[in-house]
């Protein structure tokens, strides 16, 4: 069991359809920002093993690297799910927005 949630600065239409949208590996709707990397970079500084439910991965970086400047998107599953207060302080620090898939709400 797991939980996905999605992570952006600045995006284009209903959090939900971008979230669908970033499950299908569309990211058109969303404009890279700097605070976006920063989260990135924040999470995995706190949290190392976070590499391995993170999106997207440094392979999908070679191939487009400025979607690590739009989204982030972590499955994580039940044993991990204790992080999640520290990663949504994180990122209201940055600004973001996001959507829970399994929730089904922006946040």
């Amino acid at each position: 069991m797991s939980s996905d949630f999605a992570f952006w600065k600045v995006g284009r239409g209903d959090p939900s359809g971008i979230f669908d949208g970033l499950a299908d590996g569309g990211t058109e709707a969303l404009e890279p920002h700097s605070d976006v990397s920063w989260f990135r970079g924040e999470l995995l500084s706190r949290w190392p093993d976070l590499v391995d439910v993170l999106e997207p991965t440094e392979d999908d970086l070679l191939e487009v690297p400025e979607d690590g400047a739009k989204y982030v998107l972590l499955t994580l599953p039940v044993g991990m799910l204790d992080r999640f207060d520290g990663i949504f302080d994180l990122a209201g620090r940055y600004g973001l927005s996001g959507y829970s898939g399994v929730a089904g709400q922006a946040f």
